[in-house]
């Protein structure tokens, strides 16, 4: 029998259990109310009972993940690894990272330990794949985060409020369907933490069956891991392309639904002599739907042993310049917490070796 995970436990399994325990079921909506600040010690759920607080120990699991450590960029940016707590498994370990800026908080959330697609470029890609996460522990990312920021806020001209999520972490969260599905409804059900869907960006490498079931099913924003429009060199710098290829891409991405004034993000990661070229250039230009997509150029953050170096300044602003005169919405993506290692494709969970 699974047991509930205080995480990502309901209000009506809650009321549920306090029903089957001969306790009031006003309780249930009370520890949800700390727990979707980020509270899970229940310690520190001042107004629940003790009698209560025994059943949810005896009944739940309270804690999905556990802090390792924290590290803070000079920027602001903070880098969480955690330990997931499983019972019968040798801990694995998961990063999460929170990007704070002015107008919003940011965490970019983990849904694997490790990543089986193997990207050279990625950081990520380096590690062993060691498992799926629960939806549990993909929503107490967002919760631990949420907790922090309470016991140790940003500076004052940073946001110290959870404000977006994105799926951009460890892993290929499409690979991991069913509990990244389950995830989202959580993030955005009215007892949880009520997220619009227009706050929550799902990034994918192109597994286009589960885009087309993420579209009928809970059409967040969408990214893309694109990184070259050219079939052959996709095969080797994103190898799902060699099951779903950008033919097959362009069609799913032709009929994704989107909001208002909403666009489908293309990543594209600048590698030096790799994708960088005119021919590369041409061949987005020709990929883009301009009414439908966005063009997110992203500087290589570099990583101990990679043999990969990152475009030119002037290139990758050549390139943004060329896109923006075909009428193609292109943006040059800041890194943030490069410093710690917790910029784009740079996660790795130091437990699991170098």
């Amino acid at each position: 029998m699974n047991v509930l995970s205080l995480a990502s436990i309901t209000l009506e399994e809650l009321q549920n259990l306090m029903k089957s325990c001969a306790l009031p079921t006003f309780r249930a909506k009370q520890i949800l109310d700390w727990r979707n600040k980020g509270i899970l010690e229940l310690d520190a759920m001042k107004n629940v009972p003790n009698q209560v607080k025994e059943v949810l120990q005896e009944h739940t699991q309270v804690q999905a993940l556990k802090l390792v450590s924290k590290q803070k960029s000079n920027d602001g940016t903070r880098k969480y690894l955690f330990a997931l707590q499983r019972e019968n498994q040798s801990l694995k370990h998961i990063e999460t990272v929170l990007i704070p800026e002015q107008e919003r908080g940011t965490v970019c959330i983990s849904s694997q330990a490790g990543c089986v697609l193997d990207c050279p470029f990625c950081h990520t890609g380096t590690q062993k794949f060691e498992g799926n996460l629960t939806a549990a522990e993909i929503v107490a990312q967002v919760l631990a985060v949420k907790a922090d920021l309470l016991a140790d806020p940003m500076d004052e001209d940073l946001h110290s409020q959870v404000t977006h999520i994105v799926y951009m972490g460890m892993g290929e969260p499409l690979a991991n369907e069913i509990e990244v599905f389950k995830s989202l409804d959580l993030l955005m059900a009215e007892d949880y933490l009520h997220l619009s869907r227009r706050r929550i960006t799902l990034s994918t490498s192109g597994l286009v069956p589960q885009i087309e079931r993420l579209g009928k099913d809970s059409p967040v924003n969408l990214a893309i891991s694109l990184h070259t429009a050219i079939n052959e060199k996709r095969n080797t710098l994103v190898p799902i392309n060699q099951k779903h290829d950008l033919n097959s891409l362009r069609k799913s991405l032709n009929t994704y639904p989107l909001a208002k004034s909403r666009h489908i993000t293309l990543e594209y990661v600048m590698l030096k002599g790799i994708n960088d070229s005119q021919e590369d250039l041409d061949a987005l230009i020709r990929f883009v739907n301009p009414e439908r997509e966005r063009v997110n150029l992203i500087r290589f953050n570099t990583y101990p042993g990679s043999d990969f170096q990152g475009s030119a300044t002037n290139v990758t602003d050549n390139f943004a310049k060329s896109l923006i005169s075909k009428g193609i919405r292109a943006t040059v993506r800041r890194s943030r917490g490069d410093d710690i290692m917790a910029a784009c494709g740079q996660l790795k969970t130091a437990k699991s070796g170098k």
